[in-house]
């Protein structure tokens, strides 16, 4: 961190501290998972949610925090609004909130007030930031240069309890999984000549993709995922009755299943592992099995295959996985974003 003087209104000196640092996101319809070179790791739910009552500025939480624009580089659409990022916009709204997910433009059309929301999480300890930012996306070619559009230049904001100049400088986008191929190559687990095969089960799509000579060579992008499965228990006849007729909340639903106690709510709380177990059988009959049959030409000539994104960790579905070759790693929803921490120190300088 370097200081720069600045004049304040009692004609002070004092010290405007500047941070420079490298950060990885992969913009996830679940979940944005964000790591720099300061050592920060943060992963928050891909929600955002515009107050429309009074609400407080200054929120801070584990998956997320209170966003307010000042002025900048998007001044013009953007000056003075607020938001709820991650946890904080489904407390405040569990209804209202948008869902990226739900929005066929939505990693672009928000991809600042995501961004802004991880950085709030990190809590850095400074007046200025400035950023290189490698960041992915399922159709890296498509959206590029929209997507660097919305995220590009200088943006004075107000994030949780701190209150920044953040520069964005430089901007890689790729298509999601060259992260996860950047991590296994610089672990050692792959070598550049392997050919790999990598599912990744998201929350809005799966991907199945080839790599081969540290490059991709095929890739297939379907539009489901996770989330189908959380669909599918909110609407089983169980769930709704437990319910008095009511679906069940995606949020809670993933809760419980991610913290494998498989219990709805707290005020009435029930258990529906029966119901998930129903559910995630007919989900991998009718998704995942659509998504492994486009790797099926490729297996017998693979080097290795592994299965990444939150839908490989789930209950069942991380051994039926295994049960066909795909090596499930235990950081397989956050190895994305960690080699995307690596390209953008790579590829975009380091941090000084």
């Amino acid at each position: 961190m370097i200081s720069t003087p600045r004049n304040t209104n009692n004609i002070k000196q004092e010290q405007l501290r500047t941070s420079h640092l490298n950060v990885g996101i992969d913009s996830g319809n679940g979940f944005l998972k964000a790591f720099s070179d300061m050592g920060h790791s943060v992963k928050i739910p891909s929600y955002i949610y515009e107050p429309t009552a009074e609400t407080e500025s200054n929120i801070v939480a584990h998956e997320g925090c209170s966003v307010v624009y000042l002025s900048g580089s998007r001044s013009g659409e953007l000056a003075t609004k607020q938001w709820l990022i991650g946890s904080p916009a489904y407390s405040a709204s569990p209804q209202g909130k948008l869902e990226v997910a739900q929005l066929d433009r939505g990693k672009v059309d928000y991809a600042l007030e995501l961004f802004l929301g991880a950085i709030g999480c990190m809590g850095i300890d400074a007046d200025n930031l400035e950023v290189n930012l490698c960041i992915s996306i399922h159709h890296a070619k498509s959206f590029k240069e929209d997507l660097i559009r919305a995220l590009k230049g200088c943006h004075t904001v107000e994030l949780g309890n701190y209150h920044y100049n953040i520069t964005i400088n430089k901007i890689l986008v790729v298509n999601e999984g060259m992260g996860t191929l950047a991590a296994l190559l610089a672990s050692g687990r792959v070598q550049s000549g392997h050919k790999v095969l990598l599912l990744d089960c998201g929350y809005g799509t799966s991907i199945s993709t080839v790599y081969q000579f540290g490059k991709q060579i095929n890739r297939n992008v379907m539009t489901y995922g996770v989330r189908d499965l959380y669909v599918a228990i909110a609407k089983h006849p169980d769930m709704m009755k437990a319910r008095n007729g009511k679906e069940g909340d995606l949020f809670i639903i993933r809760d419980g299943i991610e913290s494998k106690s498989f219990q709805y709510g707290k005020y009435q709380p029930f258990g529906f592992a029966e119901i998930y177990r129903e559910c995630v059988q007919t989900w991998g009959k009718e998704n995942l099995r659509l998504t492994l049959k486009q790797l099926e030409p490729q297996i017998d000539s693979a080097d290795c295959m592994f299965a990444v994104g939150g839908g490989a960790c789930l209950p069942m579905v991380d051994k039926a996985l295994a049960s066909k070759g795909f090596q499930v790693l235990p950081n397989a929803s956050t190895l994305n974003a960690e080699g995307l921490l690596a390209l953008a120190k790579n590829r975009l300088g380091g941090s000084k």
